[in-house]
């Protein structure tokens, strides 16, 4: 189980080590974005205490790389709760973005790394929203997130709903 972990982990930082080589390719300007939102935790482990939705704060930050106008990468840090137990995510989601005006939705796919108590487990998810532009570098933004926390022998859910801004440097 630890060989599993350890592979994780190295493909996340893998995932991270391109991305200052080819974040110039698009014309988008990066951006750097604060989300909060409610957290659905269910499932348990061993380690990990049972939540049954249980609805808790979530909240992150974000920075927004457009590699090419339809594809971004999005590196991630959020905060919730499983039970009394805080839990922290760190991810890259990789977004498929479709422009429609001056909105714009957006699906993909979000693996990363989730630390609960003394507990770090890799984590898989899908995700999808829309971004509202609001001024020249302020986006609004709304995203629903589902994932699977593999720990032990068990998989946790979660569901993330959350919205909030981007500011385009």
């Amino acid at each position: 189980m630890k060989s599993i972990r350890w592979i994780s982990i190295l493909f996340v930082v893998m995932c991270f080590f391109p991305v200052p080589l080819i974040a110039q390719s698009a014309q988008e300007p990066v951006g750097l974005g604060i989300a909060v939102g409610g957290a659905f935790p269910q499932g348990s482990t061993d380690k990990i205490p049972s939540t049954d939705w249980k609805l808790s704060l979530n909240w992150g930050f974000y920075v927004n790389i457009p590699l090419i106008y339809t594809f971004h990468l999005t590196p991630s840090a959020e905060l919730y709760q499983f039970g009394d137990q805080y839990a922290t995510d760190i991810a890259i989601a990789f977004k498929f973005i479709v422009p429609i005006s001056s909105v714009s939705l957006y699906a993909g796919f979000v693996p990363g790394l989730t630390a609960v108590s003394d507990v770090i487990a890799p984590h898989f998810g899908i995700l999808g929203g829309a971004s509202f532009n609001l001024v020249s570098n302020l986006d609004l933004f709304v995203q629903a997130k589902y994932k699977f926390l593999f720990e032990a022998d068990r998989n946790i859910r979660v569901l993330h709903l959350n919205g909030g801004v981007l500011f385009k440097f």
